[in-house]
């Protein structure tokens, strides 16, 4: 429901957020060992993705090695959120005002909705009614878990291994923020670019399950391109949803790594490119290595 509209690769950004920057040329991997600038233990970094099927679900025994040397666990957001934060993000991901998806839409435009939801995803007649008041990047998100059936979530399988290894547990960023963030962008630009979606395609669980096979390959720099890659006509895009996020997370990740061994998840497209969080890490003098 938190976790990505550049056409449906950004929706996966949204519910999953890809990417990577290797610092050996050509090394694939999702997860990195941080060490140098005096830290007395490693911490790691891994990059998720925030929903996939069960049967594409994998967690490498180095990965799982790793994680039980942790102190933390530090994901975009801490999951532990009170019932009162848990209403105002609910609260945050409906339509204001009573309104449902048509009362944004032209007649054309919600048979166009209409009919992937009924057709494609399969959905009853109470669950269109429920779904047609969510805000459409949240839409979106529900229609792609509704799609995949049987999913997983890497955020929740790292938060329940760091409750039963009583790890500390916390959030790079608040979750108002992030809901912020996606605030900003119109409901009437989400409508547009979900009809572009259907009708290009996109919206359809083939070409999610075409980028499941990327994120398994872990070729991180593939994954960053094809986030970034298309244009969404939202202005400052990769500023907002990316790289401003990942510069006002490298102090926080520093402070915790100082003290602590830390198991670091987001979403995979947080960490490539120059202005990823593996690259901001290097240029602050860690070092990062590949674990697996």
């Amino acid at each position: 429901m938190i976790k990505y509209i550049k056409s449906w690769s950004f929706i996966l950004y949204i519910t999953f957020s890809f990417s990577g920057f290797s610092q050996t040329t050509n090394t694939n991997a999702l997860c990195w060992k941080v060490s140098g600038q005096g830290l007395s233990k490693p911490s790691y970094v891994f990059g998720t993705i925030h929903l996939i099927s069960k049967q594409d679900f994998f967690l490498s025994p180095q990965v799982e090695k790793v994680f039980s040397e942790c102190n933390t666990l530090a994901l975009e957001v801490d999951l532990n959120m009170d019932n009162e934060t848990k209403k105002v993000v609910g609260k945050s991901a409906i339509l204001p005002d009573g309104k449902t998806i048509s009362d944004f839409c032209t007649p054309q435009e919600y048979q166009i909705i209409k009919s992937f939801m009924t057709d494609s995803v399969k959905l009853s007649g109470l669950k269109m009614k429920l779904y047609s008041r969510l805000k459409p990047v949240y839409l979106q998100s529900a229609l792609l878990k509704e799609q995949l059936k049987d999913s997983k979530s890497y955020e929740e399988v790292f938060a329940k291994k760091a409750k039963k290894n009583k790890m500390n547990q916390v959030g790079l960023e608040s979750v108002a923020l992030q809901m912020s963030v996606l605030d900003t962008i119109p409901v009437e630009t989400q409508i547009s670019e979900m009809l572009k979606s259907i009708k290009e395609g996109k919206a359809n669980i083939r070409i999610f399950n075409e980028m499941i096979q990327v994120y398994k390959s872990q070729n991180i720099e593939k994954l960053h391109d094809i986030t970034t890659a298309e244009d969404s006509g939202l202005s400052g895009f990769e500023d907002a949803f990316l790289y401003n996020r990942n510069q006002n997370w490298i102090p926080v990740i520093e402070n915790l790594v100082k003290n602590q061994a830390t198991f670091i998840a987001v979403g995979a497209a947080h960490l490539g490119g120059e202005k990823g969080v593996l690259n901001l890490l290097r240029i602050k003098g860690y070092i990062l290595e590949p674990v697996f």
